[in-house]
Parts: structure tokens; sequence; C-alpha cells
């Protein structure tokens, strides 16, 4: 018997440390935001948007699972040395503040090398949901899992989704995407599906890899 505990253990300690980060319910994404910030190999984060305003934080990223700190990625990969910050606001000559504790809710100023480093979040949807497709957060409510013919909450629904296998993203239009769909019955559904509530709740997000 001790025998067999030390030799689960050894697989235990042996399995990969996956740390990646990515949201998978509804409350994981706070309303207010907008977009989403891709760092780099380093960040510094200022309290007002200038560059003369006091240093809040300074972050190395190693992107190695075991070093990358806790509770500050939006979406983090760490494999392809992709992470991204929360955006509750943009400033003027290229100025974001991202939010780097999602515990508490602290919030600082990044200056962004390039137009693509900051992507509101149609930016976002077009072009990691076409590469990716979407899925639905798990707590995403039952009714919304439904494909519709026009981007309204009253036109007629195409179809209902089940064990949904596969969403693929043509287009973006405000809250809804134009997607075609590979449902349990393995029967491709083309539709609109709501991927963001009214009020801000994100429903549906990339299903990066």
């Amino acid at each position: 018997m001790k025998k067999i505990i030390i030799i689960l253990c050894m697989m235990f300690l042996a399995l990969p440390v996956l740390a990646d980060t990515m949201p998978f319910y509804v409350d994981s994404i706070p309303k207010n935001i907008i977009g989403l910030y891709q760092t780099g190999a380093n960040i510094t984060i200022l309290s007002h948007p200038e560059a003369n305003s006091q240093v809040i934080k300074k972050y190395e990223f190693s992107y190695n699972p075991e070093t990358m700190p806790d509770n500050v990625f939006a979406v983090l990969i760490n494999e392809k040395k992709l992470g991204f910050l929360y955006v509750s606001d943009i400033g003027d000559e290229g100025w974001v503040e991202v939010i780097y504790d999602k515990r508490t809710g602290a919030k600082g100023w990044v200056k962004t090398d390039d137009n693509m480093q900051f992507l509101p979040w149609l930016n976002f949807y077009n072009m990691y949901g076409r590469k990716y497709g979407l899925r639905f957060m798990k707590d995403s409510p039952d009714e919304l899992e439904i494909l519709k013919a026009k981007s309204e909450d009253l036109s007629q629904t195409v179809s209902t989704l089940r064990y949904v296998k596969q969403i693929r993203v043509t287009a973006i239009r405000g809250n809804w995407a134009l997607v075609s769909v590979v449902d349990v019955d393995k029967t491709p559904k083309m539709g609109y599906l709501r991927w963001r509530g009214d009020d801000g709740a994100i429903y549906a997000f990339p299903n990066i890899k």
C-alpha cells in the first residue's frame, strides 16, 4: 500500500504546472471593462497617465508557470507568452488604465507601445474570436444559448443550441456575433449569437488555446 501511495505522489509531482488563466464565468469579467491590454516581457504601472507620475507596480514576466504572479491576468497562455490585462479606461496619447490585481480591483496606467497592444472588445473578438471560435461561459443563461435570424432579441429563433461542439465567428456586430455552429447533431447552423449583454455582461468568450 505504501509503495502505491509513493508512486502516486511521484506521478503527481511529475505533472506539469499549468498556471494559464482564462475567464470561465460571467462575473469573472467586470461589466465596466472596455477591452484588453497585451503585456510583453515587462510592464510599469503608474498612478496617472503621465510618464513622470508615481510608479505603482513593476512586473517582469518569465512566462514560466511557477513564477508568474497570481490574480493579475485576464487571459494568460504561458506557452505562447500571450497575456492580457483588463482595461477599464483610456487616456490620451496611448495611455490605458488596467486592472493589475483582480482580487482588489486595483488599477493603474500603462503606455501602449503600438496600436495593437490595446484591443477594444470588438477588435479582440474580431481577431481572437474569428481565429479560435467562441465558447459560452459556464454560467451563461440557458435562454441565451440560441441563434437568431437577425442581431435583435425579438428576431426569429433559428436554433436552440445543445451540447455545442464548435462556434465559428464570421462577423462581430455590436453585442452580437454572426456564427456558424456545429451542435450535437453535427449539422452546421448559422445565425446571430448574443456574446454580450446590454449591461456589459459577457456570455461568450474567444476559445483561445
